[in-house]
């Protein structure tokens, strides 16, 4: 439905030659909002300015939309035009519908102001809206640099801030107590080392603002709340637990040895984690993190992945991609500054938080973020080959060491990393899927895990000697451990897939002895990382390693179920189990009906074990 509006223009000399001018209130009417797509014109003419008459009508209908400064006219005398124009203003068009709409073939409810339709908000999606040309294109386009208006470009419409699917009654108060109490709990948490976190001033700044997070810069207060939600992962404050049986602190031991309320710790806190986690990811999304780098925002975004591992555990990990892509472009930066964490202290660290990255594509077959030119630019030089490794360390056996040095694992932490390499390119990637198995590649791959686990026994040693710490010799059991499992997984695959058996006796003969060489180095992988576990203390907290926990009690329990355990293989299955129920404590998972079964197998194979021995 059209509206028509009368407008009066009057045109009055401006010189003595008779330069006649748009007046204010006619560049008003013609420059308004409305959608005009008809100019009735008539005109009284008092003057002989009819040789001009047709051009003005000319371009009030090309351009309908004037300019300041358009519509100069000279005419041969003085004399007064008045133009009484109608302007019929059309109806605005209904908005285009927004993608996942038209995807699905539903009628879309458009909302102004860019905000998300009704569905999209309905089903939690990102409500997006690329607006496409309608009508028949022009037969005579504008020109591009000479045009007057500028052209219309497409926009990609996107909401700032989609909807995470918490409730805000969940989340607890971020009083200034709170805040404290949860970045003293993130200590306990080995991750809180990371180079990534040491980079920044954000516990200098969180206590200069007396733990009040309204006080801080955007970037500072987004990772201060990712600091905020993954610390009450190891939370007992009532805000996070509610009512109900709690620790007293860090150190009950009677506490953390009852297996029921531990589980049930999980299970209540996940609705305070989920929403302060939710809280964590608006905050990031509304000042765009992933798309400026700065040490603040690369720390967020690793948090965030590593909260992500525990939920989602999706391919495509965002997060991940995005801290790896700041510390790309910030890297350069703290080399010219001449940055501490890239010192040669530095090396060592940032080599165990890329070979714990690897680890996680192998853990879930999906692609590796990291490339050979990060692991050189941020861990150093190649170190010499395994068997020379393995030479040295067998050399400094007998050598009395005073101290432990975390610089000392950096050779076996960077062959392990390209080793992930390795095994994503030519084994468990996804381009290595689409082609059969090389023989030689697996055989080859074998042999340099049976020389990474000759290494890891005189890292054990070293450690032990040296009275390293715990977390270390987890670290390098969690660092073998880690390809292994995959490994044996990927030939699980294929020979139920049965899509790359062998067309004669031989070759099948030599493929089952592949197999069997890999299942007992996944043998070894569990013993290996049943010692590291037993290494740390007692009461410990490694939320972000619950799918690799989880992934090798599944492989222990079955291997007892085909064997009777031994008092070893006992005594690993009740590390795992024990494992198993101090996650319980941090996630709701571990209380989940699949991993309660799989405690109960662990348990009975235990009881079974010791009823052999005695």
């Amino acid at each position: 439905m059209s509206r028509h509006r009368a407008v009066t223009l009057e045109f009055s000399p401006l010189t003595p030659h008779g330069t006649y001018e748009l007046s204010a209130k006619c560049i008003a009417a013609l420059t308004s909002p409305a959608h005009l797509t008809h100019l009735e014109t008539s005109a009284v003419i008092k003057s002989d300015a009819e040789e001009v008459l047709g051009d003005l009508l000319h371009a009030l209908s090309a351009a309908p939309k004037l300019q300041p400064g358009i519509g100069k006219l000279r005419v041969s005398s003085s004399a007064t035009v008045i133009i009484q124009m109608r302007l019929v203003e059309k109806k605005p068009k209904k908005p285009s519908a927004c993608n996942p709409c038209k995807a699905g073939r539903i009628m879309c409810h458009p909302q102004p102001g860019g905000a998300p339709c009704p569905r999209c908000v309905a089903k939690n999606t990102i409500c997006t809206t690329t607006p496409v040309p309608r009508g028949r294109p022009r037969k005579n386009p504008p020109p591009s640099s000479s045009s007057l208006t500028p052209p219309e470009t497409l926009q990609l419409v996107l909401h700032p801030v989609p909807k995470f699917g918490t409730s805000a009654y969940d989340c607890p108060d971020l009083s200034p107590e709170f805040v404290s109490h949860c970045f003293e709990e993130i200590r306990f948490d080995p991750r809180y080392g990371s180079p990534l976190i040491a980079g920044t001033s954000i516990r200098a700044d969180v206590r200069a603002a007396s733990f009040q997070l309204d006080l801080l810069p955007p970037q500072s207060r987004v990772l201060a709340l990712c600091m905020v939600a993954y610390g009450s992962l190891w939370s007992f404050h009532p805000s996070v637990l509610g009512e109900g049986p709690h620790p007293e602190s860090f150190l009950d031991y009677d506490f953390f040895s009852s297996r029921h309320e531990l589980l049930t710790c999980g299970v209540r806190r996940a609705p305070a984690y989920r929403a302060l986690r939710a809280e964590a990811l608006k905050a990031a999304w509304e000042i765009g993190i992933i798309l400026v780098p700065s040490n603040e925002n690369a720390a967020s975004c690793y948090l965030l992945d590593l909260m992500d591992q525990n939920d989602f555990c999706s391919a495509g990990r965002p997060w991940a991609t995005a801290y790896i892509a700041h510390i790309r472009a910030l890297a350069p930066i703290w080399w010219a500054e001449s940055y501490s964490i890239l010192g040669f202290s530095g090396f060592s660290r940032w080599t165990g938080v890329l070979m714990a990255e690897c680890l996680v594509s192998m853990r879930n077959r999906t692609a590796l973020v990291v490339t050979p030119q990060d692991q050189l630019l941020l861990c150093g030089s190649e170190p010499p080959p395994l068997e020379i490794l393995i030479e040295s360390l067998q050399r400094a056996a007998n050598d009395s060491i005073k101290t432990f040095s975390w610089a000392s694992l950096r050779p076996y932490l960077f062959h392990v990393t390209t080793l992930c390499r390795q095994l994503s390119d030519e084994i468990t990637g996804e381009f290595a899927r689409t082609r059969p198995l090389c023989e030689d590649t697996v055989r080859n791959f074998l042999g340099s895990l049976s020389k990474v686990h000759s290494i890891l026994d005189l890292l054990f040693d070293h450690i032990a000697r040296a009275n390293g710490p715990g977390s270390a010799a987890y670290f390098t059991s969690l660092a073998f451990s880690g390809m292994v499992l995959p490994l044996y997984r990927e030939l699980q695959y294929r020979e139920k897939a049965n899509n790359d058996t062998p067309p004669n006796q031989r070759a099948r003969e030599r493929w089952r002895t592949l197999r069997v060489e890999a299942h007992n180095m996944a043998v070894l992988g569990g013993r290996a990382l049943a010692r590291g576990l037993r290494c740390l203390a007692k009461i410990h907290y490694l939320p972000y390693q619950w799918a690799i926990v989880c992934a090798w009690a599944e492989f222990v329990a079955d291997e007892a179920d085909e064997h009777t355990p031994s008092g070893s293989m006992a005594r690993d299955l009740e590390t795992f189990a024990n494992e198993l129920k101090l996650l319980g404590y941090s996630l709701d998972f571990a209380s989940a009906p699949q991993t309660s079964g799989l405690i109960e197998r662990l348990d009975k194979h235990v009881d079974r074990a010791l009823d052999a021995l005695f």
